[in-house]
């Protein structure tokens, strides 16, 4: 029997559909199963993420009257990522010598002010001899820095150093800066303040220097009141690894306290925008992370000589670029 033209066109159809709806409930179960279709590979550049950067300059009117000497003179105030690096291999020297290469830039003064075991935030809200580590906190060094008093700092360094000479020797190099003629200072804390669950926020007050973020903006705000003319640069920590109870884990996904690295870098980033200065993310801007840990880090927390050279390069591009323009 001869099936007409009508007919055959709709078994057409309906196998057509069909050949459709068993290919779909294939790919269906293979999704449940979590079993990628052939050809698809799902890897970490799957979920690429862009550095949280936010570039400003500083007012040109700061700037009218004052004649360039031609030497870019770079202030690194930070913790434990500085201070333990004092050597060519330093993230300051790195720098310098990054842009001794090139000839707009080639004149270039760093300092490494970094004091090791300090934070960003304060232990007390307020002065408290009970906690005279915080004389070496950003906020309290920041208040020194903008009175050119530092009184509070040689009062309490005996009792905070523990007999480490740095303290005293990085003393004697602050109180040797001329800020009339600092072009630029780079704020880098952070790993301290989250290792040892520092308060990231106080939402009822913004400035409270016992909080992450609070001795961030209070401390921005000083420095720009009695230096408009120096460019602020707030630069993010980097990735590390955290050990708790036996077990290794990344400082992206683990809470010590007050949430995870990534909550005070948000933190930082947003006082960074409220203030108007320069917020360079070293997070997501050199590749650190957990697959690269052991090539980068030296202790799953301090970048090495490497690493340190990466977080340099950021800098000393961002630095050398707007030079030549």
């Amino acid at each position: 029997m001869k099936l007409g033209k009508d007919v055959m066109t709709h078994i057409a159809i309906i196998a057509v559909i069909l050949i459709i709806l068993i290919v779909s409930v294939v790919k269906l179960i293979k999704w449940n199963q979590g079993s990628p279709d052939a050809g698809t590979t799902i890897t970490d550049e799957t979920f690429d993420t862009e550095p949280e950067d936010y570039i400003t300059a500083v007012d040109n009117a700061a700037l009218e009257g004052r004649p360039d000497d031609g030497i870019t003179s770079i202030v690194f105030l930070g913790d434990d990522v500085l201070s333990n690096y004092q050597g060519a291999d330093g993230i300051p020297q790195q720098v310098a010598y990054l842009m001794a290469s090139n000839p707009e830039t080639a004149k270039t003064q760093v300092y490494n002010i970094g004091f090791p075991g300090m934070y960003q935030s304060t232990a007390s809200v307020y002065w408290d001899e009970a906690h005279s580590e915080d004389a070496f906190s950003l906020y309290w060094l920041t208040k020194s820095i903008t009175l050119q008093d530092y009184t509070l700092l040689h009062n309490t360094v005996d009792t905070v150093s523990a007999g480490n000479p740095q303290f005293a020797q990085t003393l004697q190099t602050l109180e040797g800066i001329d800020f009339d003629k600092v072009d630029v200072i780079t704020l880098m804390y952070g790993v301290n303040d989250y290792l040892n669950g520092r308060l990231v926020t106080d939402i009822a007050d913004d400035s409270n220097i016992a909080s992450y973020s609070g001795a961030l903006n209070a401390s921005i705000k000083l420095l720009k009141e009695a230096f408009p003319h120096i460019r602020i640069i707030v630069m993010s920590p980097t990735y590390c690894e955290v050990t708790q109870d036996g077990k290794t884990t990344g400082c992206d996904v683990t809470d010590t306290g007050h949430g995870t690295l990534a909550d005070y870098m948000v933190a930082a980033k947003t006082i960074a925008v409220d203030t108007n200065v320069t917020y360079l993310d070293n997070f997501y801007g050199v590749d650190i992370n957990a697959n690269t840990a052991e090539q980068y880090l030296e202790d799953t927390v301090h970048p090495n000589a490497e690493g340190r050279k990466l977080i340099a390069q950021r800098l000393a591009k961002l630095l050398t670029k707007e030079r030549q323009n």
